[in-house]
């Protein structure tokens, strides 16, 4: 469920105008969605969101490959569009969003594969318990933004976990146990 990937989307631009060596990003919670799916007792796949998001990206440009990422989800941030349902995941046996409130992701390594892509891979730590979560991640563009020229990056990664690894089993089998993940996400250069 998050957003670790930020870091791989950057490889492309060692070559972009405007982008230093060295330098931090913020993420844009306003142009980043973390979607989730699950299978709901086999008729459809539903889907919900997160809506609080932050992280930092540190990245040299030069060696992408030794980048650093950290990001923090919110875990009562989560919105299924049900209101009933978004409280009733809350409680403890799913997010647990009072004992847990935040889901983070550290990254550990960077796999290039490519001009734009990579495989990024951190620590997911949700509901508690940490376990290793690999996200692949394509580089969509690398450019000083329209909107203040500040160089600005942007990915989309996708990954998936079973949510009973971490602890979450409840509704298991009906709700499914496999959770893919899709983070589409804007970083751009601190000023």
């Amino acid at each position: 469920m998050l957003k670790p990937v930020l870091l791989a989307a950057i490889f492309a631009c060692t070559a972009a105008p405007g982008f230093a060596a060295q330098t931090t990003y913020q993420i844009n919670k306003d142009h980043t969605d973390v979607v989730f799916t699950v299978n709901h007792i086999g008729y459809t796949m539903k889907h919900g969101w997160f809506r609080d998001i932050s992280g930092t990206l540190l990245i040299d440009t030069l060696a992408p490959e030794g980048a650093k990422l950290e990001v923090t989800i919110k875990s009562g941030s989560v919105d299924t569009n049900h209101a009933q349902r978004d409280k009733d995941i809350s409680k403890p046996g799913w997010f647990d969003v009072a004992q847990f409130p935040d889901i983070r992701f550290v990254s550990t390594k960077v796999t290039r594969l490519g001009a734009d892509a990579a495989d990024v891979t951190g620590n997911l730590t949700l509901h508690g318990v940490t376990h290793p979560l690999v996200l692949h991640v394509k580089l969509n563009k690398a450019a000083p933004s329209p909107f203040g020229q500040q160089p600005t990056l942007g990915f989309t990664a996708t990954g998936s976990l079973k949510r009973s690894d971490y602890g979450m089993t409840q509704l298991l089998p009906i709700i499914g146990d496999q959770v893919d993940i899709v983070i589409d996400s804007e970083l751009s250069a601190s000023k």
